[in-house]
């Protein structure tokens, strides 16, 4: 009786195996886990550095007034159009956002979905795309909803009802007209955005934690256990995958890369605190930055960090103890601060913009990382609700040359990028800001804790 119960278990569970026809995806023909046997990438020979974070220097932490005002200059402002991935570019920086300025709400939408308010669905991936904006919700509901006519013009929901009871947090980006969406049950789609179809759907079996890049027909991403993917971006199978150190202890940092697409390096930041450099045209690996450390009792330290950001050969990270500056191509140190980062910095030809956990907003000199100045953000502030309400920032800018700070709780403060002075501080949404803060065209605009699209002129 018992063997006869076993084969029955056996049949269903194979019967029960994602399929063409029984696949969680709707509307979907070619759902199929990859078990393919793709090109692993060795690390045999590579240069590997290891750089000790740990070393107790004095953490930085005082105002410092500008010498020269007038040597002080940054590039100028861009003019987006368009929002196809995470942090607007393949660097993970820009320089500088070209915005009208007014600072004047023109329009609030209606609500774009019910999402989830809870910690998964925090700061979610949102793009611009032909006047469009494209998003999810947490039943992984992929919509759009247009800039020009006020309201979706597309939804779509692929999984069956067993699977949206899970909260789904999706990494998105835009290539031409094809939407790549993965998400934290390890699938990756594409969506065709002009006809709003499927071109293929893959299950690769371990939720996937990265922002999302693309270049030379490939898709790059990560899963939580640090395996780094090349995708093909027209069939969704493995070109290669790498697996790097894996670690259990999980935090809000999640794995991040960036593109050089000067060298055709991809660079990646994972949980371990490794930094690979790999040619993604030969899948050689350039070299290996480990910042990993064990604290003096032999116990695993976090590794805690912002995304990593480079311009030209200029590459800033942002650990928890020390922001340090390499050289991409001859991966030298250039210099590093002991101080703790709070948001992802801003890097300009000649100068670099960080915000601290101590509320200090500093400038450094690329070249040297000579502190140029620091003011704390609320020295100059005379509304004391201001700093008493201003909470967490979700978002830090530099736009028509000015350092813009926005906060979860809707407020922005604005400083010269010349000396730090305050010029500007404002509550602009009285129900926060839960997205990324875009500026495109001439305009400003953000998802607010309502889920609510604000544009500003």
């Amino acid at each position: 009786m018992k063997r006869l119960l076993l084969i029955f278990v056996t049949i269903l569970i194979v019967s029960c195996s994602f399929d063409n026809k029984t696949g969680i995806w709707k509307d979907v023909a070619d759902i199929s886990r990859d078990n393919q046997n793709p090109k692993t990438i060795t690390d045999n020979n590579i240069n590997t550095k290891y750089e000790d974070i740990f070393i107790k220097n004095k953490t930085f932490n005082e105002e410092v007034e500008p010498l020269n005002l007038f040597n002080i200059k940054i590039d100028k402002p861009i003019r987006i159009e368009n929002w196809y991935e995470k942090y607007a570019v393949p660097t993970n920086n820009i320089s500088n956002f070209f915005y009208n300025g007014n600072k004047i709400l023109l329009s609030r939408s209606s609500k774009l979905s019910k999402f989830s308010t809870g910690r998964l669905n925090s700061n979610r991936n949102v793009l611009f795309y032909k006047n469009n904006l494209i998003s999810y919700d947490h039943k992984g509901t992929i919509f759009i909803y247009s800039l020009n006519l006020n309201k979706k013009i597309f939804e779509y929901n692929f999984y069956k009802k067993n699977f949206k009871s899970i909260n789904k947090k999706i990494s998105l980006i835009i290539n031409e007209n094809v939407l790549y969406a993965a998400d934290n049950l390890g699938y990756l789609y594409s969506l065709n955005l002009d006809d709003k179809s499927i071109i293929w759907a893959k299950n690769y079996g371990i939720p996937f934690r990265s922002n999302l890049k693309f270049a030379n027909n490939q898709i790059f991403l990560a899963n939580q256990d640090n395996v780094i993917y090349s995708i093909n971006s027209i069939t969704g199978n493995k070109n290669w995958q790498f697996a790097t150190s894996h670690t259990f202890l999980k935090t809000d940092f999640e794995n991040n890369f960036s593109l050089d697409l000067i060298n055709n390096d991809l660079l990646f930041l994972n949980t371990s605190g490794e930094l690979y450099s790999i040619n993604y045209f030969n899948q050689k690996i350039n070299w290996v930055l480990n910042f990993k450390s064990s604290s003096p009792a032999g116990d695993v330290v976090l590794f805690l960090s912002q995304p990593i950001v480079h311009k030209d050969n200029n590459l800033i990270i942002t650990t928890e103890k020390k922001v340090i500056s390499y050289d991409i191509t001859t991966v030298s140190k250039n210099w590093d601060l002991s101080a703790e980062s709070n948001f992802k910095p801003i890097i300009t030809t000649n100068y670099t913009y960080i915000i601290l956990r101590n509320n200090l907003l500093i400038c450094l000199e690329n070249l040297s990382g000579k502190v140029v100045w620091s003011k704390n953000i609320f020295t100059n502030l005379s509304n004391k609700e201001t700093k008493k309400n201003f909470q967490s920032i979700v978002d830090f800018k530099l736009v028509n040359n000015e350092i813009n700070i926005f906060s979860k709780k809707g407020y922005l403060l604005s400083f010269n990028s010349k000396n730090g002075n305050s010029n500007y501080s404002s509550r602009i949404s009285k129900k926060g800001i839960s997205s990324e803060v875009f500026f495109l065209k001439d305009y400003m605009l953000f998802v607010d804790n309502d889920n609510k699209l604000l544009k500003f002129n």
